[in-house]
């Protein structure tokens, strides 16, 4: 089982699977046109000032993501 949550409220360090892509077409274009999609893994690895942009891996990419975008992006833990 895995818990989906929104990929702002995941802490630093942590590999989570996408679940969901941002609803929002314009929101949605960059993360896929880098291969962030559905059934991928990604790791928070550290977070810039509260509120500000996550820097994240997908495999050997690193890429930063603004916030506003993050809130919209599922994803989900592995439970237990």
């Amino acid at each position: 089982d895995r818990e989906e949550v929104p990929l702002t409220t995941v802490v630093d360090g942590t590999a989570v699977r996408v679940e969901q892509p941002p609803a929002d077409p314009q929101l949605r274009s960059r993360p896929m046109a880098m291969g962030v999609k559905p059934g991928v893994q990604l790791e928070v690895l550290r977070r810039g000032r509260p509120g500000g942009i996550l820097h994240l891996a997908c495999g050997a990419l690193e890429f930063m993501l603004r916030r506003e975008h993050a809130e919209q992006l599922v994803v989900s833990l592995p439970v237990g």
